[in-house]
């Protein structure tokens, strides 16, 4: 192996390597040290005595470690790497005490070459023994695994990303399998379930005329109540409808006169119902950027829902406004002096089918709000109301950022 008194790695070849130019007398026993051992590479390679001072390092570790390699002979790892010195003196000690190589987990650090970039370096140490077996030093291999640290981490990061894209495929997929379930159901509700109802009110309709006075005052009240209860499902159906369309159609805002169309709706309203004098009162040329239908479909609820609790005032008004917050987003109202609501119910106001009031005392589907509720979270934006009970409501909502940005703006 190496030749007599010559110290080598413990598991060198059969052939005695090339021998460097003896070192000094200070540095004695470990006078001979393999020059291919220090051949420049992209590997580090260094030599330690019992103590852990350099007995030689090859350029590569030397400009790792930002110092010449004349700097480090004769100098301890701690007084060379004082920042990271620690893991590897361990180590270092632990081969000279057992005699058996080891390799050390992967340490991060900072080097003076380049202290502001932290670089991941993975080091095996080998005993040089003497030919009676004595530890003599250690020999160290040092390699620079920053770049395939990187790479498995960006194999774990496609891996994880590719799992997240396939769990997004499947949430795609079920998505798309609901929309097709829901517009299937609104077609139910559209034809076939619209169809038996009405039946049910066009029949009774033309009973309640064939028989004209010959029906009973009992008869003729269950004949008009079937017919009541079959318009009502029929606005059930209908609200339904609306409220599923609201959830699955795309978004296309565009400039809308919202004062103009809050006039059309109430107007509307009062060819309906022309015993009621309502006073409403909008501000002139109120805008919204919104989807034209949706929002419709939202003042329709909303005025609705004004106009008929304030059925039992004579003095009933209603206000369509708008006001601007601190950081310019347009908040909108419908405003009423009706009966109101107990502001402790106000959470509740927008689920579906929930209602303050019975049926008893104010038709309806519970559905109006939830509606309004999805169309304005659609749109990015949100939706609160305010009532006292005996004085009046006010359902305040937002259109998202983009409420009064136009296409040009």
């Amino acid at each position: 192996m190496g030749g007599k008194g010559k110290p080598v790695p413990a598991g060198a070849g059969r052939q005695a390597p090339r021998l460097k130019a003896p070192k000094p007398k200070s540095l004695e026993p470990y006078a001979l040290i393999p020059s291919s051992f220090y051949d420049d590479g992209p590997i580090g390679l260094c030599y330690f005595d019992p103590k852990l001072r350099y007995i030689d390092i090859n350029k590569w570790l030397a400009n790792i470690n930002g110092v010449a390699v004349k700097e480090h002979l004769g100098r301890t790892i701690g007084e060379m790497l004082s920042d990271s010195a620690g893991g590897v003196e361990q180590k270092l000690r632990q081969v000279i005490a057992t005699g058996e190589a080891t390799e050390a987990k992967t340490e991060e650090a900072r080097t003076s070459a380049r202290p502001g970039i932290k670089r991941t370096f993975q080091h095996h140490f080998f005993p040089v023994k003497s030919p009676d077996g004595t530890v003599v030093g250690v020999s160290c291999a040092v390699r620079d695994v920053t770049q395939q640290q990187a790479a498995v981490a960006d194999v774990r990061d496609t891996g994880h990303l590719r799992e997240l894209e396939d769990q997004l495929a499947q949430s795609e997929a079920a998505l798309k399998l609901a929309n097709r379930d829901l517009e299937a159901f609104s077609g139910a509700l559209t034809h076939d379930l619209r169809s038996p109802l009405l039946i049910v009110t066009n029949f009774t309709h033309r009973l309640r005329q064939t028989l004209g006075t010959s029906l009973g005052k009992e008869d003729a009240a269950d004949l008009d109540r079937i017919a009541a209860a079959g318009r009502h499902m029929m606005h059930i159906i209908d609200d339904l409808r609306d409220l599923g369309d609201v959830s699955r159609v795309e978004i296309d805002r565009e400039v809308v006169d919202f004062s103009r169309m809050g006039q059309e709706i109430i107007d509307d309203l009062r060819a309906r119902f022309p015993s009621r004098a309502v006073v409403f009162e909008a501000e002139a040329g109120i805008e919204a950027f919104a989807d034209r239908r949706l929002l419709e479909i939202l003042l329709i609820n909303l005025l609705q829902n004004a106009w008929k609790y304030t059925g039992p005032r004579a003095d009933a008004w209603i206000e369509l406004g708008v006001v601007e917050d601190e950081y310019d987003v347009p908040i909108y109202h419908v405003r009423d002096n009706g009966i109101g609501f107990d502001n402790a119910e106000g959470e509740t106001i927008f689920e579906v089918f929930e209602r303050l009031h019975s049926h008893s005392e104010f038709t309806g589907s519970g559905l109006g709000l939830a509606t309004v509720e999805r169309i304005v979270r659609r749109h990015g934006g949100g939706v609160w109301a305010d009532g006292v009970l005996g004085e009046g409501a006010v359902f305040r909502f937002t259109l998202g950022s983009s409420a009064t940005e136009s296409p040009e703006g």
